[in-house]
């Protein structure tokens, strides 16, 4: 139950953490707020190791040291920028559209790597709170990406159709890419998390994908855009929230709840983000919740309930 109350919770902190992230992104690359944001995680957790007295060099082995390693290049390093990739070219709104695949990933290298299998009321739960995300996302606005908005128009009236559609496809690979890499890089490490402290084990995670992420910018041909972006400036005023939100409390409940419960049961839960998404955004954005949403959430919450319960 533990287990299931930390997935809950992290899908409930990402989804807040994507709403300001998208605000972030309009001026920032998606390498850079990658690094900024695994930055800011790095400092917290490693503090509140400190605080807390977790020792930052447990006696554990190297096996688990180099997939918490391989982790962090493959669940933070690739996935965050196809991510934050996808999030630009495409949205918060279509992205929850493919972040429905990151549940089938889950299952799909659970039952792989893990050999695990749900019950029948689990997969009931799997389903809807999956349906429930397609259902929700799925708005006549998302289902025509060619179809340009008048403020997309150029300047001079060409519309710009065509170059419109090929980056909303580059978004949608990227974001596809982004749900494999995100499931591959936790469920590969659940035998490790169950042996481990949780802070340590994300501290190893996020260390690992600081360390690519600057390796990539330091080779990068636009290595000079990517380090200015880091001048202070308003905008890391702005991303500084999400990232705290996003990359240290959700995270550590992300992580939590991959160690407390199956990782079956932890992706169906994590995948209610996108519900929450949509709760936020007629909160705090004052966007109206349609028929469409409501029967989506009403379909999530029981979704969620039969796999806590399983």
């Amino acid at each position: 139950m533990l287990g299931s109350v930390f997935a809950l919770s992290s899908a409930f902190f990402w989804a807040l953490a994507v709403i300001l992230f998208k605000k972030a992104g309009n001026t920032f690359s998606p390498i850079s707020l990658n690094i900024y944001k695994s930055v800011v995680a790095f400092v917290l957790i490693g503090i509140t190791m400190v605080i807390l007295g977790i020792p930052f060099f447990p006696d554990v082995g190297f096996r688990a040291w180099g997939l918490l390693i391989l982790s962090g290049f493959v669940g933070i390093t690739l996935a965050d920028i196809c991510f934050f990739t996808a999030l630009n070219r495409l949205g918060a709104g279509m992205v929850a559209v493919v972040e429905c695949l990151y549940l089938p990933n889950v299952l799909l290298f659970s039952f792989l790597l893990l050999d695990e299998r749900l019950g029948t009321m689990g997969i009931i739960g799997s389903m809807l709170v999956l349906c429930a995300v397609a259902v929700g996302s799925l708005s006549p606005e998302e289902l025509n990406p060619g179809e340009l908005k008048p403020d997309e128009l150029k300047p001079g009236g060409e519309n710009d159709g065509p170059q419109l559609r090929d980056s909303r496809l580059s978004g949608i690979i990227a974001g596809i890419l982004a749900m494999i890499f995100l499931a591959l890089g936790i469920v590969m490490i659940k035998d490790v998390l169950e042996q481990t402290d949780v802070f340590w084990a994300t501290l190893v995670r996020v260390t690992s994908g600081c360390i690519t992420l600057s390796a990539i910018v330091f080779f990068h041909p636009r290595r000079r855009q990517y380090i200015s972006e880091f001048t202070f400036s308003r905008s890391l005023l702005t991303a500084l929230p999400a990232s705290v939100i996003g990359n240290y409390v959700a995270l550590l409940f992300w992580v939590a709840g991959m160690k407390y419960t199956t990782a079956s049961r932890a992706g169906t839960l994590n995948q209610m983000s996108t519900i929450f998404i949509f709760i936020m955004a007629a909160i705090l954005l004052k966007e109206r919740i349609t028929k469409q949403k409501l029967i989506a959430i009403c379909m999530a919450v029981t979704g969620a309930y039969l796999t806590m319960f399983s």
